[in-house]
């Protein structure tokens, strides 16, 4: 894509009479001389003439073979938003598919009263209207689409004139709705753009860092590069393959960005594997080459991915690898022909610029149509507003997504983070409202386990069961959809009073009686919650209004400062007094080491001295000699601004016995890293059920709340519920229990 900034008139009708026939070129000429008689004078925060800016969309589209109706729509396109000419004198002027695209694409001025209910609307609700206008557009006729992601691009380009406050909102959007649109129509290098476009605004400095790094990288492995390349074309033409080419896979500046927050690592760790695309004549060829290529070097296991079989739902398809090379390096290897290859690249654009060939393939077309379909079902689901509509339509379709079978081996298309009982609202709202439970690979799993590519799911429901109001809440990950969530809020919202106040008493029991809280009064609960009355509260329980979790974690804070307490950081002082907070030092005494001065982002190990005393290095320090700090060496990390507290709380987990129990018990205390100072399980009885005590120092009262939920959710689990301190003595005192902490 050529980074154009300022297109001319003659570039863009130069490249559009190359491949339009001169009745089309005569009806764009006259939308472009419209268009700029209509803007005039109008000058862009730049100081160019406005018509500079559809010009140069316009031409954006015409480098990829757009037809001329989709031309003329990106011409017009701000006629109709900037200067108040109606939709119905452009289709007088250009016909009723032009109109259609530039309405499309045109934001939302003012609304109706009728919509805006006689209110005015915030420039966010407006916002999201006119989005929301643009996805229901967009699934008759991707066009609208394709012409609004190649503005957002040429705004982002020359998005330096705005404000700053402009520049950081603009550039948030594009990467929550306009990137992930890309990435789904398969546009790669659009929506690798618009993202680092994005993170030049919102954190410059690490895309300076990020982007100067891979350009170092890649002039690091050129050598390197140019005597693999060279083994491969050897080793596969020496097989009598028809390899086309062997290039360097350029890294994405924002996945780097991302990877590197993730591991709360520096900007200056940067992965050095190297990756190649091959490329080859056809897919027979690709996997054959693979093998060819696993007898040149050591495939590392379980690295392999095929996603020429299956591809990706944003049209992308090539074969994974990962080898290790003679010099013990990893390598990262994808194979795919010339056609995936650029298809991969422009994605749905392929629809257009290789219309003559077979590159746009039947399959690729019912994935776009596939797409097209959800989003029309989710526009027309009946969202309480259009931020619910935008937030699932960008979630649910635009986010990764996985592939998971039903018994029957249908494919059911996912957002990557989706449960079983998001699997079970896909088949059928019914399916999801009665799901009680689900085996996933002929194994009985926790409702809120998440689902991996490839999964077998089988749902057990029953005409009895209905909805839980935990799985509305997302920190407990029992949905991971949107939809999903729409589905289960509808029902709760039907119940009747009667009904919904006997079933809220009953839920607010339950939290209650987990938290050993039974005595807690419920005109005290209501009123700590705001509610004036207790049928208040159970009326808002019940209907999901407020969720049982947000009650208990209320109720635990009242209560919170009578439970004991422990620092869980240390604090370290630099050299100019300035002060850290360092993370898993177990309250030993720190200093920061003076040859290589750690800070934040910087990744740190801890070196334990005879005295006890532990000196924060940077991995990788020249200080520390390999002979010298065998077992001495620890994990650290950096903290929050301020020290963390925890309390203690004493749980009692009754269940029934099987293998892997405790392990999936400690599981979820481990990814939040909660300390457990004691635990003791006393032999089953003989009906395999048995009691689980635990001490664990928790950060905070929703983290304890969360906790407990999750262990509930455990598969065999069946009761989950706190001890207060002098109970917990006398109930669980083993006089030689399991676990004992260093």
């Amino acid at each position: 894509m050529t980074p154009v900034i300022a297109a001319t008139r003659e570039q863009f009708f130069a490249c559009i009479e190359a491949y339009l026939d001169h009745r089309e070129v005569s009806r764009v000429e006259e939308a472009y001389d419209y268009a700029h008689h209509k803007h005039g004078d109008q000058t862009r925060k730049s100081g160019e003439p406005f018509i500079t800016h559809p010009l140069t969309v316009a031409f954006y589209l015409a480098q990829f073979h757009l037809d001329s109706s989709a031309l003329m729509a990106a011409l017009l396109h701000d006629v109709a938003e900037d200067v108040n000419v109606p939709i119905s004198e452009i289709e007088g002027l250009f016909g009723s598919e032009v109109a259609y695209l530039v309405d499309g694409v045109t934001k939302l001025k003012d609304v109706s009263e009728g919509v805006a209910k006689g209110r005015h609307l915030s420039k966010q609700e407006i916002q999201d209207l006119s989005t929301q206008k643009l996805f229901r557009e967009m699934s008759s006729d991707v066009r609208v689409v394709i012409v609004k992601l190649f503005d957002r691009l040429h705004n982002m380009r020359t998005i330096k004139h705005m404000s700053r406050e402009g520049q950081e909102r603009k550039a948030r959007e594009t990467l929550y709705i306009f990137a992930p649109l890309a990435n789904r129509l398969g546009i790669w290098t659009l929506k690798s753009e618009l993202e680092a476009l994005s993170l030049e605004v919102l954190d410059n400095r690490a895309y300076q860092i990020i982007k100067q790094g891979l350009e170092d990288l890649h002039e690091d492995q050129y050598e390197t590069y140019q005597l693999v390349s060279g083994q491969i074309m050897d080793h596969l033409l020496a097989a009598n393959l028809d390899v086309r080419n062997v290039v360097p896979v350029p890294e994405n500046i924002y996945t780097v960005y991302t990877d590197l927050t993730s591991q709360d690592a520096s900007y200056y760790d940067i992965d050095r594997t190297m990756r190649l695309v091959v490329l080859l004549d056809d897919w027979m060829s690709c996997y054959t080459a693979l093998g060819y290529l696993h007898q040149l070097w050591q495939a590392v296991p379980d690295r392999f991915d095929d996603y020429i079989s299956v591809p990706r739902d944003n049209l992308y398809r090539s074969l994974h690898t990962t080898v290790i090379t003679e010099n013990g390096q990893p390598m990262k290897i994808r194979l795919r022909t010339e056609a995936m290859d650029k298809v991969s690249q422009i994605g749905v654009l392929a629809q257009w610029l290789y219309a003559d060939s077979q590159l746009w393939e039947k399959g690729i077309a019912e994935k776009i149509d596939a797409l097209s379909e959800g989003i029309r079902e989710t526009v027309s689901f009946g969202y309480q507003d259009a931020s619910a509509t935008v937030r699932s339509v960008v979630e649910d379709l635009f986010s990764d997504q996985i592939r998971v079978y039903t018994p029957r081996g249908d494919m059911i298309h996912l957002a990557k983070g989706s449960t079983p009982v998001d699997f079970a609202y896909a088949i059928h709202s019914d399916l999801g409202d009665q799901c009680q439970a689900a085996y996933v690979n002929e194994m009985l799993s926790p409702l809120n386990r998440k689902l991996r590519d490839g999964d077998l799911v089988r749902v057990i429901k029953s005409f009895r069961a209905e909805p839980q109001r935990e799985w509305l809440d997302e920190d407990l990950g029992y949905l991971g959809t949107n939809y999903a969530r729409s589905r289960a809020r509808r029902w709760f919202r039907r119940l009747p009073s009667d009904v919904a106040i006997t079933q809220g008493k009953k839920l607010l029991q339950g939290e209650l009686r987990m938290l050993s809280a039974s005595h807690f009064d419920h005109e005290s609960a209501a009123r700590l919650l705001g509610y004036e009355t207790s049928d208040d509260l159970y009326y808002a329980l019940a209907r999901a209004e407020i969720l049982p979790t947000v009650v208990a974690t209320s109720v635990l804070d009242a209560k919170w400062a009578d439970e004991p307490i422990r620092n869980l950081d240390n604090m370290v002082t630099g050299r100019s007094g300035e002060k850290y907070v360092i993370t898993h030092a177990d309250g030993r005494q720190l200093r920061l080491c003076a040859t290589c001065d750690p800070r934040p982002r910087d990744s740190i190990i801890g070196y334990l001295r005879k005295n006890g005393l532990v000196t924060v290095h940077k991995e990788g320090c020249h200080s520390l000699r390999a002979n010298r700090t065998l077992g001495r060496l620890l994990k650290l990390g950096w903290g929050e601004a301020t020290q963390r507290k925890a309390r203690l709380i004493n749980v009692q987990v009754d269940v029934f016995d099987r293998a892997g129990l405790l392990f999936d018990i400690t599981r979820p205390l481990q990814d939040e890293q909660i300390n457990i100072p004691f635990i003791y399980t006393p032999p089953p009885n003989r009906a395999g059920e048995m009691r689980i005590f635990m001490s664990l120092e928790v950060l905070h009262p929703r983290q304890a709340v969360r906790i407990l939920h999750q262990i509930r959710a455990l598969v065999n689990v069946y009761d989950v519920r706190c001890i207060p301190g002098h109970n917990f003595v006398q109930t669980a005192n083993p006089t030689n229990p399991f676990y004992k902490p260093e």
